[in-house]
């Protein structure tokens, strides 16, 4: 069997900044689908694409550099694959780019940037930064649905550089885990009040 993996990065944002994880994969399944492409699919009753997303977007967050990869059974240029499959999705979803890679290099994401706009919450913050940078640990508590945990934050942030009213960050993502934007934002006393906008910027890839 034919299997030739393809990868596009793509943007998310304004309204669509709100579409949960799942609601994602189905907007994009069924943009594949509308989009005629010979898409490599699931066995069993239920056939659906092949397709995934190396890391998940908070809610509400914009992003002007998300992945997603899927498989097709027959080559299809990369550009056809970008014009095709974008005809297809919403407004504040759009594809930047396409482009085919081997299924023996293993992808990961190695970190993201984040561009954080914080009105009038950045006077004496290059203080705290520095504070926050000397640690040697920064825990905070996560919840979930099943319990709280304590988690130390300061080991995945690689970059954390102030100008005027915004932040921009740059976050590694490991195996073991990675630290949210929110998480590092109020470590340095960032109050995560309605008119403070995060967006992901970049998404660096590695290969394993």
């Amino acid at each position: 069997m034919n299997i030739f993996p393809y990868r596009v990065r793509f943007t998310k944002v304004g309204k669509m900044r709100f579409l949960s994880h799942h609601d994602l994969l189905r907007l994009f399944e069924r943009a594949l689908r509308r989009a005629g492409l010979p898409l490599r699919m699931t066995e069993g009753y239920n056939p659906h694409p092949i397709l995934a997303f190396p890391t998940a977007l908070g809610l509400g967050l914009e992003s002007l550099d998300e992945v997603m990869e899927f498989e097709l059974s027959s080559w299809v240029a990369p550009r056809t694959v970008q014009q095709q499959l974008g005809a297809q999705l919403p407004e504040g979803v759009a594809v930047t780019s396409a482009e085919a890679f081997s299924r023996q290099a293993r992808s990961f994401v190695d970190f993201v940037e984040y561009e954080v706009l914080a009105p009038g919450q950045t006077e004496g913050i290059d203080e705290r930064i520095r504070d926050f940078i000397a640690r040697q640990e920064v825990e905070v508590e996560r919840k979930s649905d099943k319990a709280v945990r304590r988690i130390e934050i300061r080991q995945y942030v690689m970059a954390l550089e102030p100008e005027k009213d915004r932040l921009f960050l740059r976050i590694r993502v490991t195996d073991a885990g990675t630290a949210k934007p929110e998480e590092v934002l109020k470590a340095i006393g960032v109050e995560m009040r309605g008119d403070v906008r995060i967006k992901k910027t970049y998404t660096e890839l590695g290969v394993r």
